[in-house]
């Protein structure tokens, strides 16, 4: 227990200046033998002695007891005037040990800070990642049920149907100028491309993507609308054809119309107290994120699990993917955008740690790659969130941290008046820094081998 005893009040305590005991008193000893009183005194300095000599860790009023708390506590400077305050932050963490044993097969411990699974965050560009997962299962089970000819680089275009659906032909960005699920994918994950994502949208389909990730265990994760596609009906897909490089068609894909009215199980979906409208007209109302997609921190950790190491996760939560598909990922996931052949990104606007939030968010640097960040971003109605595998090549150490950040205090949602520059992106780079230095110190019985992740150009 924490008595948070000192020395003088000890004393006043077990020596009262008043002879005459209260007996009402919990230290009430009047009656007690010479023994029993020495066994009481010896009992409470070791007590005091215990408690004085355990290191004063706190974070918002509480005394750090996990891994995570004390790395938080150590860096109070950074993270105080933010943790201190869940309700205006909603910040989320979770940091993940991972342990390899003898065969190197990995094992986790996983530490927490605030998480709630059932409390609404807006995920923002994050539910990219399963989109992203799912496409390449499908492209895979397209192929073993009688399409061998299809794989992720297959050219595909995309028809419309009705009013709100255009037409996609040609992407100038890829290879030969004709778009592709491998293409997507890579602009998802150097630049969180939108419209790539929509892309994926179209090829999945709102009912395959949710019925899917439930039957897979991610029962926190609702993916229910395209990116800026207002007026669209999001039951609905575009057709979409494979085709090969002479034009002639593998697989062809027609419209794909949704019934299923998925409704969004989170708590608190309503946020601030006002927000702008399409008119820019300030509604003193807080603003509803009800008809918006959902992914949870704890199923984007689990996830991230089942891309990183799909064989140490439960066979539920894997997707169906090849050797070749996750070195595919891995590739993607690690690299910076100027590694990137397919497109080719402006260094001015895609630095290294564009979209590396834990360890490089707050800076443009050049980074040399000794340390990688596999992961995904989000970021958008004033929310920062990351999920990553960490690796530092140099020193043998990886570990997973994921984490999410709400960067506005004044309550008005729309008005593009958010801080991430002065709280959310200082706050991720720190916290990627401070567990980034703990594990430095963390002692291993096994050494990982990290060779698989190793970038390779």
């Amino acid at each position: 227990p924490n008595l948070n005893l000192n020395p003088s009040r000890l004393s006043q305590t077990l020596f009262p200046q008043n002879p005459e005991p209260n007996r009402n008193s919990w230290f009430y000893f009047g009656e007690l033998s010479k023994f029993d009183m020495k066994f009481l005194i010896a009992v409470f300095l070791f007590l005091f002695l215990f408690s004085s000599c355990q290191p004063a860790l706190r974070i918002a009023g509480k005394k750090a007891r996990s891994p995570l708390e004390k790395i938080l506590a150590a860096h109070a400077a950074d993270f105080d005037s933010i943790l201190s305050k869940p309700e205006v932050y909603e910040v989320q963490i979770i940091y993940t040990q991972i342990d390899r044993d003898a065969n190197q097969v990995p094992h986790f411990t996983s530490w927490f800070w605030n998480v709630d699974s059932t409390r609404y965050f807006y995920p923002a560009s994050t539910v990219k990642m399963p989109l992203a997962l799912l496409a390449l299962e499908k492209i895979n089970h397209l192929r073993q049920s009688g399409y061998p000819a299809l794989t992720k680089n297959s050219p595909y275009r995309i028809d419309s149907l009705r009013p709100y659906q255009q037409n996609y032909l040609e992407d100038t960005t890829a290879p030969g100028n004709r778009p592709s699920i491998g293409h997507d994918i890579r602009k998802i994950f150097i630049a969180s491309d939108n419209q790539a994502y929509n892309h994926l949208f179209e090829f999945l389909g709102r009912g395959y993507i949710n019925q899917t990730l439930r039957e897979k265990g991610y029962s926190r994760t609702g993916i229910v609308r395209r990116f800026f596609a207002e007026g669209r009906d999001n039951a609905y897909t575009s057709p979409i054809t494979f085709q090969d490089a002479a034009g002639h068609t593998r697989w062809k894909q027609k419209e794909l119309y949704d019934e299923t009215r998925w409704v969004n199980p989170q708590q608190k979906q309503q946020k601030g107290w006002g927000y702008i409208d399409s008119r820019d007209s300030l509604i003193p109302e807080p603003f509803h994120f009800g008809n918006q997609n959902w992914f949870a921190l704890t199923d984007m950790e689990k996830m991230l699990r089942a891309v990183i190491f799909p064989d140490a996760v439960p066979e539920q939560n894997r997707f169906d993917l090849k050797p070749d598909d996750y070195r595919f990922l891995w590739h993607y996931m690690g690299i910076f955008p100027r590694e990137c052949d397919h497109p080719r990104y402006d260094t001015t606007n895609y630095w290294d740690g564009y979209v590396k939030f834990f360890l490089f968010g707050d800076t443009k640097d050049h980074l040399d790659g000794a340390v990688r960040v596999f992961n995904k971003v989000g970021v958008a109605y004033g929310t920062l969130t990351d999920v990553a595998y960490v690796v530092d090549f140099d020193q043998n150490v990886e570990f997973i941290l994921a984490a999410t950040i709400l960067c506005n205090p004044d309550g008005v949602y729309n008005d593009d008046k958010y801080e991430y520059d002065a709280v959310g992106f200082p706050f991720m780079a720190k916290l990627g820094r401070a567990v980034h230095a703990h594990e430095l110190k963390r002692k291993r019985r096994v050494q990982p081998d990290l060779t698989s992740f190793k970038i390779a150009h």
